[in-house]
């Protein structure tokens, strides 16, 4: 199951099951063996000429690791991953409404015996459909006789189970068993139409996360590009094993700090491999890793939850005419936290009175006669304007004219 955590951040970083610790320890420790095999060869059985040499490797891979774009790649495929990873969580059936809309539809203790056959083929449906992808299911039930021994399944179900030749596969036969039972109660005239039409609904929607996992248990990430980042990421640190070497030449000694232990790539390690871990561990939510999701639980869940919506809780009414009080009271350990009352971010705009206003009809019609004279003053203005521009034109044209003769 995913992991639960809740403590301080001090002690958080002390966990270890689901940790980036645990993630990444083998490929660190395998690291640090190889580092200091190399480091050992340079320091050993290199003379000057050859730490020489060897720098001039160090510092071509210090260049060439630049080069692999990884934060990218790793950046795109954990959150590619991520995203399917909770879809896949959402596709996870629940029986909880269609249990409901059971007990809504067919109450009463006439009706208990159809109520619990639907609640059973609802869990045995999760159980068979769930074996497909999960392996800590499958391992519940590995055959169909645990089914059987499991209460899950009786006897004659198991041989019409068994007996149905389906190559693409028959999960979904226990979905067609509720559905036959619920257009049996139609015929007898135990639900109508309306009933039949709600009660199907929620069993198609119940039957449809099944068929999604089954979906994305198909359709993988394109393994290329899987290959692509765990390529660049281990190639980037196979490239660090010579490039964040100390350099041990006598030059370069003078001039720099030689650090024998590989402090920063430590770090970068943790994130890099960390994340990829990450994206590694999550590809198969199903699987039997730390994060991953446990379906037996959910299984178990399911299955109560089923049985007493079919059974104790299908008709259960307590007596009504309690009063409602208007204010909820706290304790005095919830009423130390002040929550903060929502408003809306126009709580405090404020209109002048003069913008408050009403405009009447008789202000219109004003409006309106100011708008018409203020028209009618402009085009005056305005010909009048033309005009003393035409006169001027003129005059001008003579003074040029006696200037010429």
């Amino acid at each position: 199951m995913t992991i639960s955590y809740d403590e301080e951040f001090s002690s958080l970083m002390l966990r270890w099951r689901g940790s980036i610790w645990k993630a990444v320890l083998k490929d660190l420790i395998g690291f640090y063996i190889a580092y200091y095999i190399v480091l050992a060869f340079q320091w050993y059985l290199l003379d000057e000429k050859g730490k020489e040499y060897f720098t001039g490797w160090i510092m071509w891979c210090e260049i060439g690791a630049q080069y692999i774009p990884l934060s990218f790649l790793l950046g795109f495929f954990v959150s590619l991953i991520v995203a399917r990873w909770w879809e896949q969580f959402n596709c996870i059936s629940w029986p909880d409404k269609m249990m409901i809309m059971v007990s809504a539809c067919l109450p009463g203790n006439e009706n208990l015996v159809v109520r619990q056959t639907i609640a059973r083929w609802s869990s045995l449906q999760a159980a068979i459909a769930w074996s497909g992808v999960s392996v800590k299911t499958l391992k519940r039930f590995p055959t169909e006789r645990h089914m059987v021994a499991s209460k899950l399944m009786t006897e004659e179900e198991y041989d019409l189970y068994m007996n149905t030749d389906a190559p693409h596969g028959k999960w979904f036969i226990p979905i067609l068993w509720i559905v036959n039972l619920i257009k049996q109660q139609k015929q007898k005239g135990v639900i109508d139409s309306i009933q039949m039409d709600m009660l199907l609904k929620q069993v198609y929607s119940y039957r449809d996360g099944f068929a999604m996992l089954f979906v994305y248990d198909w359709i993988k990430i394109p393994l290329v590009y899987t290959q692509v980042v765990a390529i660049a990421t281990y190639g980037y640190f196979f490239i660090c094993l010579i490039g964040r070497q100390p350099k041990l030449d006598q030059r370069s000694m003078e001039k720099e700090i030689t650090i024998l232990f590989p402090i920063f790539t430590t770090f970068q390690m943790l994130f890099y491999l960390g994340w990829l871990k990450v994206g590694q561990y999550l590809m198969n939510p199903f699987g039997e890793d730390d994060d991953d999701f446990e379906l037996n639980y959910v299984l178990d869940r399911n299955t109560a939850i089923a049985h007493m919506m079919a059974s104790e809780l299908a008709d259960q009414l307590p007596s009504i005419g309690a009063p409602m009080v208007p204010a909820v009271p706290h304790t005095r350990a919830s009423f130390k936290i002040q929550d903060v009352i929502p408003k809306s971010h126009l709580a405090g705009f404020k209109l002048s009175e003069a913008e408050m206003k009403l405009i009447k009809p008789e202000d219109l019609e004003e409006h309106e006669r100011l708008l018409e004279e203020t028209k009618v003053t402009n085009r005056q203005r305005l010909g009048t304007l033309v005009r003393a521009i035409e006169k001027k034109s003129r005059t001008n044209a003579t003074i040029n004219e006696d200037d010429e003769e």
